[in-house]
């Protein structure tokens, strides 16, 4: 897969690494095959306010 990498400043070909660590096959993350900056694939996570809502009121 070609994408853009910061380091190496242009497109440049990523390589998906050989992965111990993770319970799949592969990682979800890609490598540069030229200078070997990774690209981390993280799952979003989304935080949440749960506080109730303050209703401000003006003063008549």
């Amino acid at each position: 897969m070609e994408l853009h990498c910061d380091t190496c400043a242009g497109p440049r070909i990523f390589e998906k690494p050989a992965c111990t660590d993770h319970p799949r096959s592969s990682c979800p993350d890609w490598a540069c095959a030229s200078c070997g900056a990774a690209i981390v694939v993280a799952p979003v996570i989304l935080l949440m306010d749960r506080r109730s809502r303050v209703l401000l009121r003006r003063a008549a």
